[in-house]
């Protein structure tokens, strides 16, 4: 899994290319699922031209409000590696557990699959999504079912203002996140220049982002 905050950043991008380039098949196919409708699709074309950059090819997009198929959803997971887009992390969980999802991607992780998750997409891929708050989302569809998928534990908050080494923020993650949560699932504070890769051997940070466990932080390297 690669955890980022932008895509465009040189820590993202060493972050994917390095998970990417593992093993024989270099050429990989990758899916992308949307965080909501995308009328005009202008976020999937715009993250198409950015994998492009870096000499892959972003071929098949999904969405889960509109247009949603089994199909598509069968496609979408026979791809080696799937961006799940950046927007609003609360309307992305709820049609995640509207079409009951949570399964599906950890047997994807499990057959060998790569998460590609940028911003909501990554703070989905985590036990809670709690922590959304902190980057500005608003819980505006009154989910009372924060649980995300779990497939890492760690919680993860990107944009994250580390310019006073991540203090301000870590005060304000023990104000709105429980002590228990962030001792049993620490908190990865990404900043727009950073990026994580979680793998079952542990974390790997691109860049120079943080790990807050409600008590002290660490750096991730």
């Amino acid at each position: 899994m690669v955890l980022i905050s932008d895509l465009n950043s040189a820590a993202s991008q060493a972050a994917i290319t390095s998970v990417l380039n593992q093993g024989a098949n270099k050429r990989t196919s990758l899916g992308y699922l949307a965080s909501g409708h995308e009328p005009e699709q202008s976020y999937y074309l715009g993250t198409q031209q950015q994998y492009a950059r870096l000499g892959m090819a972003l071929s098949h997009y999904l969405d889960l409000e509109q247009s949603y198929t089994q199909a598509g959803l069968d496609r979408l997971l026979n791809c080696r590696a799937i961006h799940l887009a950046g927007g609003d992390t609360f309307q992305f969980l709820a049609q995640v557990q509207k079409r009951g999802l949570m399964a599906e991607f950890a047997e994807y992780l499990n057959r060998g699959g790569i998460l590609i998750g940028l911003s909501a997409g990554a703070i989905l891929m985590t036990p809670s999504i709690a922590c959304a708050p902190l980057c500005g989302d608003e819980n505006h569809l009154g989910l009372s079912d924060m649980n995300g998928m779990g497939l890492l534990p760690y919680q993860f908050l990107p944009h994250s203002d580390l310019s006073d080494g991540g203090v301000a923020l870590s005060v304000r993650a023990a104000c709105l996140l429980e002590a228990a949560s962030l001792a049993e699932y620490p908190l990865i504070l990404c900043g727009d220049e950073d990026a994580v890769v979680a793998t079952k051997a542990g974390l790997s940070g691109f860049g120079q982002p943080l790990l807050f466990d409600g008590v002290s932080l660490m750096s991730l390297v």
